[in-house]
């Protein structure tokens, strides 16, 4: 089991590590004694791995506009092919 706290894993290693412990889990080999614990550390990597999730879905949620503002942009800018630039 890990010791570093869920916070301070990279995403890909905290997936790693939680389907690790469900593999684990579902092999039914886990001593008695560990299961709570292996169990307790799935919960807290899960729950870290949705809070990640949800700040980035707001991040994006907020950036959107943005994108869809310079899109607009580029859409109404004149063309380097209408001949504005031509005598």
């Amino acid at each position: 089991m890990s010791a570093t706290p869920p916070d301070q894993l990279s995403y890909a290693q905290a997936v790693d590590e939680l389907n690790g412990i469900i593999a684990e889990l579902d092999s039914g080999l886990v001593d008695v004694d560990a299961l709570t614990v292996r169990f307790q550390r799935a919960i807290d990597i899960i729950e870290d791995l949705d809070g990640r999730i949800r700040r980035a879905r707001s991040k994006v949620d907020e950036l959107a506009p943005r994108l869809d503002a310079i899109s607009r942009s580029a859409n109404d800018a004149p063309s380097l092919d209408d001949g504005a630039d031509r005598p």
